[in-house]
């Protein structure tokens, strides 16, 4: 296939739900698909256009016109409720240089902030780098909704260093709880079980080129920074229940002293 090295390949990934049902979306598109498992789904416009869609939520077009975008997007949104905490979109390039130097080809390949540069042109690379810039996009999504959890445990934070006592209700409290509860595991659920592609074990070339797009990308950094998120908020969640549990606890006590208090006097009024 003969590759136009002047004209760079766009890539475009939208993370737009926490869960797509990939069974949901076989006969939406366009055309068929090119691959499908329970993981992700291909679909195939010609040898150098594709679609990628993740079951983690994540879509990616690649080298796919604008018009065709909005349509497949239209139909995908057909089979989810929307986020309530929006997308996560972001774009990429893929630049092909071919070389006639006898070169390693995975030494040619390069790896920016906004582009890759690869000695050839093949599916397994664009597949490769397809699926990292989805993930990265997911990682996007996740990262400022943790970041919107904790603002809002912060801000009970300080309300305790304030005034010494939870005001939220009971039920605004059992919200928060389970949507940092569920926050963790979508997260869990949905990528942290994301592994190195079968490609990858059968290239040294495609696999440095995967290693190359995690590091510029900060996958793993950012998994951690996750992590590292999440234990603060579960830890907070944790206080927070405790404090429930306590006021609960306390206040039950108070009702029970005044149903004694109340039987004493009633005997005390008894014997007079």
């Amino acid at each position: 296939m003969k590759i136009d090295n002047a004209q760079p390949y766009s890539i475009k990934a939208v993370h737009i739900t926490e869960r797509l049902k990939l069974k949901d979306l076989r006969e939406k598109f366009t055309g068929p698909p090119f691959e499908f498992s329970n993981y992700e789904m291909i679909v195939r416009y010609s040898p150098d256009s594709y679609l990628f869609v993740y079951n983690y939520g994540s879509v990616v077009f690649f080298n796919v016109p604008e018009e065709l975008q909005d349509k497949e997007l239209e139909s995908i949104q057909e089979c989810f409720v929307p986020s309530d905490h929006g997308r996560a979109t972001d774009v990429f390039l893929l630049e092909v240089q071919e070389s006639s130097s006898v070169v390693s080809q995975s030494s040619l390949n390069k790896v920016f902030f906004d582009r890759v540069v690869v000695s050839h042109f093949s599916y397994e690379v664009v597949k490769i780098v397809c699926m990292l810039f989805a993930e990265s996009t997911a990682l996007e999504y996740y990262e400022v909704l943790i970041e919107n959890l904790l603002v809002k445990t912060n801000q009970f934070s300080k309300k305790l260093r304030r005034q010494g006592k939870m005001l939220e209700s009971t039920k605004d409290l059992i919200k928060f709880i389970g949507l940092c509860l569920d926050t963790k595991q979508e997260i869990i659920s949905n990528l942290y079980i994301v592994d190195s592609p079968d490609e990858t074990w059968e290239s040294l070339e495609l696999d440095k080129l995967h290693q190359d797009l995690k590091i510029m990308m900060e996958i793993d950094i950012r998994y951690r920074a996750l992590e590292y998120k999440i234990k603060i908020i579960q830890e907070s969640v944790d206080v927070i229940v405790d404090l429930s549990k306590s006021k609960r606890e306390t206040f039950l006590e108070i009702i029970i002293i005044l149903l004694i208090s109340f039987e004493i006097i009633i005997s005390i009024v008894k014997w007079r």
